[in-house]
């Protein structure tokens, strides 16, 4: 389906964007605590995308990095992490 509109020999594009998440990781950072001694930490990376739910276009597509306590409240990732194919990874 096309989302190009016309009006009085005018055209543009409109499209209905959704967020998703096309891939993601867990990641350990070494991060120094108050006294300067390592501490690891867990993180969660994730590499997401605006696709339009009409005609399937794609833009900023982009990463972002978050606490994994932030990711389990974080719509868009839960939707991708509960996909059948991600439980098999």
């Amino acid at each position: 389906m096309s989302c190009t509109k016309h009006f009085l020999n005018l055209e543009w594009e409109h499209h209905q964007w959704r967020p998703q998440v096309t891939g993601a990781e867990v990641m350990a950072a070494e991060e120094a605590d108050m006294w300067g001694k390592p501490v690891f930490r867990d993180y969660v990376r994730c590499d997401k995308q605006e696709v339009c739910t009409e005609c399937g276009a794609v833009r900023h597509p982009k990463s972002c990095v978050c606490e994994p306590g932030k990711a389990e409240r974080c719509a868009v990732y839960l939707e991708w992490k509960d996909e059948p194919d991600q439980a098999a990874k």
